[in-house]
């Protein structure tokens, strides 16, 4: 009996293990071929061996490669796909390429035909920063309908607690879109740059803000309070602002570009990232400063306290306390989760909680996941919903 020769073409394989495993990647699947070869030598394929008619081969016995033949290893598990970097078409420059890089990473970021396989957390045109970049996005057109509407209630007050507080909420807002522009234009070393350090001069500008008019409140527009203590906020943050821009500028771009993704190994002892990985400017050994002077300028509100209770009362004070400790609370949290617990990256990653993700497959899907830094982002928001709640509390009490 002549012998049966296979000829399988491995090189567009798909398999369970992989995000190409659906009904359309199976139409296309390459359809091994049947042939009778003559008792001549067979030129080799990708993958070529040889069914004796003289032997009966079961389900269970072992079938090797054809001497000589050619295979073509199935793609690892953990070679994914670059689905960071936006790609820059036609060499696109100044608004055109912001532009581009705000449609990559907010809707669609298209990675068709780069090397890997596609992470089932993203999808085919997800993006790491895509929720980073919608919720305070959002949230900053809330902020900013909450300042617009204070302010036509106010408008014409002469009170300064009473305006410090509209121009608090305006503040809030612009600390919101200056981070999500920051989040749009990550991908790119050159404009993150400049973005990152608009980014966290905004959130200086933004806490110097809201917890002097946090101050304004507590005292009754500044009411007995020294000078010095007024401008202690706004200087600091000045300082702050110009040291970083000091340093962003004796820094090379290179130097602070580094990635950043949390692996973990499976059992055969393939990295497994699942596409949650990202590049971007670090504070390297400046980090602890930017994130203790951060919290130090927030927390300025509780030197206050005492002229808080003596001037609104026990009982109006103590829930205004109260509100900006859940706030604080929320804040330091949130850092925790995003830095050093770096929830729920780590669980996703091992391939559990995937129900955080939303994958895109070209025509469906949001093509996001819920990082570590979009739920510090949640948490921000929610610290920023509850000292505005205690300061229009705090201004409602004292208008009575």
């Amino acid at each position: 009996m002549k012998s049966i020769t296979f000829n399988l073409d491995l090189r567009n394989r798909c398999s369970v293990d992989t995000p190409c495993f659906k009904k359309e990647c199976l139409e296309h699947a390459p359809t091994p071929t049947l042939m009778v070869a003559p008792t001549h030598t067979f030129a080799p394929t990708p993958l070529t061996f040889t069914l004796l008619g003289a032997n009966r081969v079961g389900v269970g016995d072992n079938i090797s490669p054809q001497p000589g033949a050619v295979v073509t290893p199935e793609p690892a598990v953990c070679e994914l796909k670059d689905h960071y970097t936006v790609k820059n078409r036609d060499n696109k420059k100044g608004i055109w390429r912001i532009l581009e890089l705000c449609y990559g990473v907010a809707i669609s970021n298209d990675v068709k035909g780069r090397h890997g396989t596609n992470s089932k957390l993203l999808g085919d045109t997800g993006h790491y920063e895509r929720l980073s970049f919608w919720t305070h996005f959002i949230g900053g057109f809330i902020f900013l309908g909450y300042a617009i509407g204070r302010y036509i209630v106010v408008k014409g007050s002469m009170r300064i607690d009473e305006n410090l507080t509209t121009v608090a909420a305006f503040t809030i807002a612009f600390v919101f879109f200056t981070s999500s522009f920051y989040h749009a234009t990550a991908p790119d070393l050159k404009f993150a740059m400049v973005t990152r350090v608009l980014d966290y001069a905004g959130i200086y500008i933004g806490i110097t803000v809201t917890t002097t008019a946090d101050i304004a409140v507590a005292t009754r527009g500044f009411d007995k309070v020294p000078f010095q203590t007024i401008a202690d906020l706004p200087i600091s943050a000045v300082v702050l602002i110009v040291f970083f821009v000091w340093r962003r500028g004796m820094l090379s771009a290179e130097s602070t570009w580094t990635e950043h993704s949390i692996k973990s190994t499976s059992k055969n002892g393939c990295i497994l990232g699942q596409g949650l990985f990202s590049y971007g400017h670090r504070d390297l050994a400046h980090i602890t400063i930017r994130q203790s002077t951060s919290l130090l300028l927030f927390a300025n509100y509780f030197m206050s306290v005492p002229t808080a209770f003596a001037v609104l009362g026990d009982e109006t004070t103590t829930v205004i306390l109260t509100l900006q400790i859940f706030g604080f609370f929320a804040i330091v949290v949130g850092m925790a989760i995003d830095r050093i617990f770096q929830w729920p990256d780590g669980r996703l990653v091992e391939g559990s909680m995937t129900c955080l993700s939303c994958p895109s497959n070209g025509k469906s899907g949001c093509g996001a996941s819920l990082t570590s830094h979009a739920v510090w982002h949640i948490v921000a928001l929610v610290s920023a919903a509850l000292t505005c709640i205690s300061r229009e509390y705090a201004l409602g009490a004292s208008r009575a």
